[in-house]
């Protein structure tokens, strides 16, 4: 066999690079150019996100909206608007075709069996039960096209007790309703309340990270099923309910309660489970600080220049750092030392410990705390394309985060970001439906786009 020698990181980078750099993303096929998704989303973004995935990889998403415009699009801090449109929604609507559609009305109810009829995936957000009421729920429109993948995101679910109760699904309800929420946020003090200590209390997550869950997984259902149909020519319905999908990270916290009956109780930037693993702060900001091992902590106690002090020499477990006094005294013993350093200088001393320190290799992970400004001028993400700017003919130049993974045969991409309501009412009734301007104006008279 041919020896092969391996190249060092640098050549590796160029290489792989050469393959999977977004910037020659539109000379190579997309994966699933062949498909047609509707997009019936109505006040959610866990479906707006669901089908950017699949945009990403190429399938034609029509995204349709009532007349008026669905109400996602005013989802924006402060009300800001960029040319009508919300800035939440300007990360979301990427890549889709968008029309109107009345389906409050019979009329907009038929056109959509039409459309369903040439679609491999219709993705919607109703309350449990509403499309079927309307009879454009899975049974009926699977009637027609027996290969159609439909997937619905909700509150509950599709079945369980609390699936009849017509509630939309909303990212804070489902953060609360999962269980994590309860684990996250400042300690309270025993002998306090929360009238006490205001800032004590359990805190969401960042924008939409339930409904970004539950999307992520209808996603991978929707590949799956295609998968399936590939090998039987049938179709599926798929049920996420977006508290259940977020549940899936409470991680050691369900085990924990079901084999020890011990609930996770929120501990601010420390974890009850977990040792070195939370939040100190810096002269210019603050940095996380990661342990895990005896050695990882007692490689930070030695890098503050603690070791004979703090007697880390002698540690032989983890365990008694994992109680709760103990972790309340060090945390206050190490705010003190993190507070004299920068956060850069505490990352060099952690890289220059690993090579030279008493315990090398071994050091503790260290972390820069940064700002989303930051976060969009790191070299290293404006490198990998991530923020690169999209020359979109309608909105002009947006930068919006771009596909969260590059690939070397068929990758993501992003060719536009967004289109205003009703923007391809033309196109997409007329190469479906046959309908002409004629047609279409007669529509809008009665309402139905």
């Amino acid at each position: 066999m041919k020896e092969r020698k391996r190249t060092g990181w640098a050549d590796w980078a160029d290489h792989i690079r050469s393959l999977d750099d977004p910037a020659s993303a539109s000379e190579k096929p997309e994966a699933l150019d062949d498909l047609v998704i509707l997009d019936l989303s109505s006040r959610s973004m866990a479906g707006c996100f669901c089908s950017s995935l699949l945009a990403e990889l190429g399938a034609k998403t029509i995204r349709i909206e009532p007349p008026g415009g669905d109400l996602v699009r005013t989802y924006s801090p402060g009300g800001i608007k960029h040319q009508g449109t919300g800035l939440a929604y300007l990360q979301e609507g990427r890549n889709k075709f968008h029309i109107t559609l009345n389906l409050e009305t019979e009329e907009g109810r038929e056109i959509l069996k039409s459309l369903a009829g040439q679609a491999d995936i219709v993705i919607e957000t109703y309350p449990a039960g509403k499309m079927d009421d309307w009879g454009i729920g899975y049974q009926e429109l699977s009637a027609d096209n027996p290969r159609l993948i439909f997937a619905s995101i909700s509150a509950f679910g599709q079945f369980g007790p609390e699936s009849a109760n017509k509630q939309y699904d909303y990212d804070n309800v489902s953060q609360a309703r999962s269980g994590i929420q309860h684990q996250t946020g400042e300690v309270l003090p025993e002998g306090f309340s929360c009238q006490d200590r205001p800032y004590a209390v359990p805190t969401k997550s960042g924008p939409w990270m339930a409904w970004a869950t539950s999307g992520t997984f209808a996603a991978v259902g929707i590949l799956a099923a295609l998968y399936y149909r590939d090998m039987t020519g049938e179709g599926q319905a798929i049920d996420v309910a977006t508290p259940e999908a977020y549940e899936r990270f409470n991680d050691y916290a369900l085990h924990w309660y079901a084999d020890q009956q011990v609930v996770n109780e929120r501990f601010g930037n420390l974890d009850a489970c977990l040792w070195l693993y939370g939040f100190y702060p810096t002269k210019d900001g603050g940095v996380f600080l990661g342990g895990l091992r005896l050695e990882m902590w007692q490689a930070l106690v030695d890098m503050l220049g603690k070791w004979d002090e703090w007697g880390a020499g002698e540690w032989k477990s983890l365990a008694p750092f994992t109680q709760r006094d103990w972790q309340l005294k060090y945390q206050s013993m190490i705010d003190p030392l993190t507070s004299q350093y920068t956060s850069e200088e505490l990352t060099s001393k952690s890289i220059e410990y690993s090579k030279s320190g008493r315990l090398a290799p071994i050091t503790p992970v260290v972390a820069e705390i940064v700002s989303p400004w930051k976060t969009m001028h790191d070299e290293n993400w404006q490198d990998r394309g991530v923020f690169t700017p999209v020359q979109d003919p309608v909105y002009g130049s947006i930068i919006c985060a771009q596909s969260y993974w590059k690939a070397t045969g068929t990758p993501p991409r992003t060719k536009w970001v967004c289109r205003p309501v009703g923007y391809d009412n033309g196109y997409i009734y007329l190469k479906y439906l046959g309908y002409g301007p004629v047609a279409l104006k007669d529509l809008e008279a009665k309402g139905i786009i």
